[in-house]
Parts: structure tokens; C-alpha cells; sequence
């Protein structure tokens, strides 16, 4: 079972690629690498990619890395080159509540993301997932 919640977990972090500010991040193609450690053991998942809107990017939260599934963000604070937040998110019969902390520029960002992650039978793993991103050219229609 951890490893099919790790991995699927990877999956759905992949999905909104880059932090949003009023910032200098860029528009475009990005790409996203991450690590997944649970238990002390880390898998690598799968590299994504994401075409960002500047449109993205002007949404304030649209684009900060979030696991898949019904995700609630709150105490999202943010300055010129970092964005912490805490998130609580369901999918299927998971629960995930923790805590990300995502440091970015124009073309690349670095982060991680603390998750207690509750199953079937309230089983309890903790998860942390290491981000790394960069914007790759531009978006191809």
C-alpha cells in the first residue's frame, strides 16, 4: 500500500506545476521533477509537464503545488520569492493535511511538501515530497 499511495500521491502533486504570485516568474512550458519519501524510503516519480498561463500566474493560488482531489488551502502567506501554505485534500478514500513550503524565480522553484496521509482504516503514514521545477521555452499550442 505505500507504495501505491507515493504514487499516486506524485501523480496528483504534478498537476498544478508552479507557484503564482505577482512575481518574476515566467509564463511558459514548465517541467517538474519531484521525490516522494515515506517511511525513509524515496521514489522519484515521473517528470510533468504544464504549460502556464500568465493568466496562471495572476490567479494568486491557482498554480501553487497541491496534491489532486477536493484540496482547501489556507494560511497562505506569501512574499516576493516564497509561498507557505497549509492544505487539507481528499481523494478516493484519502486524507492529506499538511504543510508546503515552495521558494521560486523567474525560471525555476524548489520545494517541499509535508503530508500526514490517512487511508482505509485509518491507517497513518507521513509523507514528504521534495519539488523542483523550471520553465522549460514557451507553452506549444
Amino acid at each position: 500500500m505505500i507504495t501505491t499511495v507515493r504514487l499516486a500521491l506524485a501523480a496528483l502533486l504534478a498537476a498544478p506545476l508552479a507557484p503564482a504570485l505577482a512575481s518574476p516568474m515566467q509564463p511558459g512550458m514548465w517541467e517538474l521533477s519531484m521525490t516522494v519519501d515515506s517511511e525513509g524510503k524515496p521514489l522519484s516519480a515521473p517528470m510533468g509537464r504544464e504549460c502556464v498561463t500568465q493568466r496562471d500566474i495572476d490567479d494568486g493560488t491557482k498554480t501553487l503545488p497541491r496534491p489532486g482531489g477536493a484540496c482547501k488551502l489556507t494560511n497562505v502567506q506569501r512574499t516576493a520569492d516564497r509561498a507557505t501554505y497549509d492544505l487539507a485534500c481528499t481523494q478516493d478514500t484519502l486524507m492529506m493535511r499538511g504543510r508546503a513550503d515552495v521558494k521560486f524565480a523567474a525560471e525555476a522553484y524548489d520545494g517541499k511538501v509535508d503530508l500526514v496521509v490517512t487511508g482505509k482504516n485509518n491507517a497513518i503514514m507521513h509523507v514528504a515530497m521534495t519539488l523542483n521545477a523550471r520553465r522549460v521555452g514557451e507553452c506549444t499550442k
